[in-house]
């Protein structure tokens, strides 16, 4: 039995053989599909056909929406834990897109009164989708291969600054209505098929980096950045490229990548989970993994 329980959230993308590999753990998330509730498991075999029907449905016109983890989830799932006598390491998504992170903290709080024996730490990756994904996984291979969970907290806090989220959206309107970017920002997204490229900065927030004309214009944006941010040591080469439901189009970007980026990377691809493409819209491509934060603006 592992020494301490490793959990992240449903904002997080992470190829489904690294459920097998590793024991990571789900806080799930809720989201409003046409009006009806429904709980969003990153973990269950059926993602894909899950996140394939929402993409779709957007698509086609779909009411959808989030909410965040509320405290009494994370108090609901830990608790039974706690009581068998496990300490906690949780990756949270980034405090700057959500309050999840400050509830986890709040939930935190109120357990340490009952289970003060207990380590309970959460850590504000800054990060989502496939950058929540890249930091997770190598977190558990923290674990796996001997860190504390003391150890594993000051590695991830240390090095979210190292995580590059590059992306590209085919729509601000979707990431303005969530309240993620600006009116003045979203208007970018509607001038002659510009393509902005996007980033999560330092204080986990987004920000806009290039604008260029087209997916493919888009595709080579985001393997340039890559190759110019790459070489931070110390680190697993491992790139995750997340989409909403594009899957050729995602597998082309993966090979144009793993050129970049050589033989020692591993690149994968996976489909974006809705707790973000509701968010992001159904034409989005992210690369994410550890790099520099060399990119410059144009």
């Amino acid at each position: 039995m592992d020494s301490y329980l490793l959990f992240t959230d449903s904002a997080a993308d992470i190829p489904q053989h690294y459920y097998d590999e590793f024991d990571i753990r789900i806080i799930p998330m809720d989201y409003l599909f046409n009006g009806e509730s429904r709980t969003f498991h990153t973990e269950a075999p059926d993602r894909e056909h899950v996140c394939d029907e929402v993409y779709q449905a957007m698509r086609e016109g779909a009411d959808v929406h989030t909410s965040q983890i509320t405290p009494y989830r994370y108090i609901e799932s830990w608790t039974p834990l706690l009581e068998e006598g496990h300490d906690i390491l949780c990756l949270s998504f980034s405090s700057g897109l959500s309050a999840t992170y400050e509830n986890a903290r709040m939930a935190v709080n109120q357990l340490k009164e009952s289970f003060p024996e207990r380590t309970i730490t959460v850590v504000d990756t800054k990060a989502a989708t496939a950058g929540l994904g890249v930091m997770t996984i190598a977190a558990a291979m923290n674990r796996r291969d001997g860190m504390t969970l003391e150890e594993n907290a000051d590695w991830l806090n240390k090095n979210v600054p190292f995580l590059c989220h590059r992306f590209s959206v085919g729509d601000l309107d979707y990431l303005h209505k969530g309240g993620r970017v600006s009116a003045a920002v979203a208007l970018i997204g509607g001038m002659l098929n510009i393509k902005p490229i996007m980033i999560i900065d330092d204080i986990g927030k987004l920000q806009v980096t290039a604008k260029v004309r087209g997916v493919n214009a888009a595709m080579k944006a985001l393997t340039r950045s890559y190759k110019n941010e790459a070489g931070v040591e110390g680190v697993p080469k491992l790139v995750f490229i997340s989409h909403s439901s594009l899957y050729e189009k995602a597998e082309e970007l993966a090979e144009m990548v793993r050129k970049a980026a050589g033989p020692d990377t591993v690149v994968e691809t996976i489909c974006e989970t809705p707790i973000i493409g509701i968010h992001t819209g159904p034409e989005f491509f992210s690369v994410c993994g550890f790099g520099h934060h060399r990119m410059e603006k144009k």
